[in-house]
Formats: C-alpha cells, structure tokens, sequence
C-alpha cells in the first residue's frame, strides 16, 4: 500500500480502522463518509486529485450505486484502482456481471475462506464476504482465497 501516493477512503466513519492504519504507516489519504455533516456523499465528492487507490468496507445496502460509480471513476481517469469489501453475493446478478465482465483484465476477487468478524461485533457477520479490486498490481491471481 506504500506504493500508492493519493489514496481515498470514502466510506469511513471518523475513527476507521483504515484511517488508523493510514496514520500508522503515514499514507496520504483523504478520508470522507457518505453520511458526514461535510457533504462528502460518495456519489457527488469527487476522488483526490491523481488518486491512485480507493479502498474501503461501504455500505451493502448500495453496493449497485457504488459498483458502477466506482468504474464511472475508472472510465473518466479520476481513479486508478480500488478494492472494495462487499458481500460475496455481489458477484451474482446478470448486471452486475456484465459490469465485472467489461472490466476483468483487470479484476481481482479474495474470497475469505471464512465468515469475518466486524471490529466491534461479537460474533461473525452472517453474510460472506469478499474484496472486490481492480487494478491492484500486488494481487497475482483473478481469484483467491484468504
């Protein structure tokens, strides 16, 4: 994650774990969230210039909305890559796939060979889950599991 220079962080609360880890390892990141009282709603809020890198855990509930706006990005060269952790249940539908299937050059999924745990849950969050990137050259395979 070092290698990337504009990182951003749309969905994440004020005391995010992905904030906290950007701050451990002194990332540059803009970090906004689509329910702030900043109108940082991800679907107006432009990326930070020359953003190479989005990554975040968004709300399931718009996982369409948030699919196609994140390649919109791709498509208008306002970001580079992305990984986005969502259900693995997003990967089904026929739109959704001819979405992924436009852009499988360079699509990776990981798959966790487990239900997860949310940080602050006291048991497994009973949907699996999966990331879903684009473009992130450290992923060697389309498909993995974790």
């Amino acid at each position: 994650i070092k290698t990337y220079h504009s990182i951003w962080f749309p969905f994440n609360n004020y005391d995010s774990e992905f904030k906290l880890k950007g701050d451990e390892l002194k990332l540059k990141y803009r970090a906004t969230h689509i329910f702030d009282d900043l109108r940082n709603d991800f679907f107006t809020t432009e990326p930070p210039a020359d953003c190479d890198l989005m990554i975040s855990n968004p709300p399931f509930n718009l996982q369409n909305e948030i699919i196609e706006r994140s390649f919109k990005l791709i498509d208008e060269g306002k970001l580079k890559s992305f990984a986005l952790l969502l259900p693995l249940s997003t990967l089904e539908t026929p739109k959704r796939a001819n979405i992924y299937e436009k852009y499988a050059d360079k699509l990776s999924i990981i798959i966790f060979k487990k239900r997860i745990k949310f940080i602050g849950k006291a048991t497994s969050f009973n949907t699996a889950c999966c990331w879903v990137c684009y473009n992130i050259a450290a992923i060697k395979n389309k498909l993995s599991w974790v």
